[in-house]
């Protein structure tokens, strides 16, 4: 079996799915066993199950959330990115789902058939990030909290910098308390990355707080990259220090796609296709029960799960995009 993630491009759903490996992963598996010498692979299942395996698994591009792509195959000037011949042709469907998510970001204009790129989307594509994080980013002087939105942002752009053993978890929550906010895990991040910097990245400091040394200097990289492009870009680079308001207000205008309200009956709903979801354990939300939340990614393993949340208002997410907003909530009472 293997893990695989698949994008739904009705519900914007990203849902890891455990699935049998393909007749070509389970030949690849068996070239390990030729590395250093000839070797035997034995494999745990019979001629006749191997038999009903797919020849090859589905390409990633048919499979992924092709924002990204669009936005860099418009700024590489491709004629016409609808009928663009890819070797592993995506769905009609995921290609209008892409350009649709550009759309409500502000990055494209579209006339008719045609697709162009605005002045914001052109800035967009500077970054090697997914389109919703570009905006966070170019959104961020408006709110005075460039610094604290790079951080957030490259943060989140690498494996997780905080590790949790299973056999330790008290002693784990007992000294994650100082960095927890009240505001949701992106907050909480931006506090473990200031206290690693005041201790200029300490290995001892690391161990006694959880922390995986090796992905917060991969941050601070990633980091330094994105803050070089912003630069370029002639950004004006800012400091909220202690306002976390700001820092909220830019994530919700950003992210306003990916927001859940709270239902009368306590679950969570998403704004977009009022798809049920939860809470991830992970989240220092988890006992919470805010109104309203932006968060990163829904993941779909028993349950729907939101990760990485934070806390919002509704209204500044009808301040990001009202037209959106009047239209989901009029498809809501028809």
């Amino acid at each position: 079996m293997v893990k695989a993630k698949k994008f739904s491009p009705e519900s914007g759903l990203e849902v890891l799915a455990v699935q049998r490996v393909s007749k070509a992963q389970a030949w690849q598996r068996t070239g390990r066993a030729g590395r250093e010498d000839s070797g035997i692979c034995y494999r745990l299942y019979t001629e006749d199950e191997f038999e009903k395996f797919d020849k090859m698994m589905i390409p990633e591009i048919q499979r992924c959330n092709l924002a990204s792509v669009m936005l860099q195959l418009l700024a590489l000037r491709i004629p016409n990115v609808l009928t663009f011949d890819f070797m592993s042709k995506p769905s009609p469907d995921a290609i209008q789902a892409a350009i649709e998510q550009l759309d409500l970001l502000g990055a494209v204009d579209r006339k008719e058939d045609q697709v162009t790129l605005t002045p914001l989307g052109r800035k967009m594509a500077a970054f090697p990030l997914e389109p919703k994080f570009s905006k966070t980013i170019l959104m961020s002087p408006k709110f005075h909290c460039t610094e604290e939105i790079l951080t957030i942002v490259s943060l989140l752009s690498v494996d997780s910098i905080l590790y949790n053993p299973p056999s330790r978890r008290d002693e784990v929550q007992s000294v994650r308390k100082k960095f927890i906010s009240s505001e949701g895990d992106h907050l909480t991040l931006l506090n473990v990355y200031r206290a690693f910097k005041n201790v200029s990245g300490n290995k001892e400091w690391c161990r006694e707080n959880f922390v995986n040394n090796r992905n917060m200097t991969l941050v601070s990289d990633v980091r330094a990259q994105l803050r070089d492009i912003c630069l370029k870009l002639s950004l004006p680079i800012e400091s909220s220090r202690s306002d976390t308001g700001n820092i909220r207000r830019c994530l919700a205008h950003s992210l306003f796609m990916n927001t859940a309200e709270l239902q009368p009956d306590g679950t969570y709903a998403t704004v977009d296709s009022h798809q049920l979801v939860a809470i991830h354990p992970s989240s220092v939300l988890f006992h919470c029960k805010p109104a309203c939340v932006t968060y990163n990614e829904l993941l779909h393993t028993n349950k729907c799960y939101m990760r990485d949340l934070c806390v919002v208002d509704a209204d500044w997410l009808y301040d990001a995009a009202p037209d959106y907003f009047r239209r989901k909530l009029r498809a809501a009472k028809n």
